[in-house]
């Protein structure tokens, strides 16, 4: 996609849109269903699918911590499964309500873990990318790669860095995939070096073999955790 049309594409799909987009086929859902068409009501039925289109743009133009997002998004799915299955909300909202907690108590975990420094956090050459229940999709441009951390959880982000410099010669790129998947493109001249672990799930190194030289090269380490799901390297 060109990078000039992307802004004005985004732009389109706003809140109001999808809102007046859902008004108009509840507007001929209704006009069917007076008309005697027998299956109208199916229309109806996926109406919650106007909150997870809602959270996803909500996650997709946040910058802090998105609750309201995961809320709009969740929500729409619990009520989305049970206008499809018929079931009762309450069986439902146990369990999604224990899942809520339990990738909270992971995305803490992480950050206790990670410790990264307000400074190096603030960075521009420090990339952060979270995608959870959605997707995040980047194309870091730094001139002055410092690393950063990504995590996906019932999701899935695609990274760009062919056009970023390393600083120092050596970056990290620390990973938590659950569940989900990764895509990480990388500039040819790049030695990467896999130090993440795997656990039903696998990290597919793809990039292209460099002959050996004694010259320095600049070099990716990436580090974390996969469960169930997996991360590709590409240049």
């Amino acid at each position: 996609m060109n990078p000039e049309t992307e802004p004005r594409t985004s732009r389109l799909v706003t809140p109001a849109l999808v809102i007046g987009i859902a008004i108009v086929v509840f507007g001929l859902g209704l006009t069917l269903e007076n008309l005697g068409f027998e299956y109208s009501h199916i229309v109806f039925r996926f109406w919650p699918v106007i909150l997870v289109v809602l959270g996803l743009l909500k996650l997709r133009a946040c910058q802090g911590t998105c609750v309201g997002g995961y809320l709009l998004t969740g929500a729409g799915l619990i009520l989305l499964l049970k206008t499809l299955g018929g079931h009762s909300v309450d069986v439902l909202i146990g369990p999604m309500i224990l899942t809520g907690v339990g990738i909270f108590i992971v995305l803490q975990a992480l950050k206790q873990h990670r410790r990264v420094p307000a400074e190096l956090q603030q960075s521009e050459g420090f990339l952060r990318g979270n995608a959870i229940l959605s997707a995040f999709k980047h194309r870091h441009q730094s001139q002055s790669f410092r690393g950063g951390e990504l995590t996906s959880i019932f999701g899935g982000f695609e990274v760009d860095l062919r056009q970023a410099v390393i600083e120092g010669g050596s970056a990290r790129l620390d990973t938590f995939v659950m569940f989900g998947g990764g895509d990480i493109r990388v500039p040819e001249g790049w030695e990467v070096l896999v130090q993440a672990t795997a656990i039903f799930g696998g990290v597919n190194d793809k990039t292209a073999p460099m002959p050996s030289s004694s010259e320095a090269r600049p070099r990716l380490v990436i580090t974390g955790l996969v469960l169930f799901g997996g991360i590709e390297l590409r240049n």
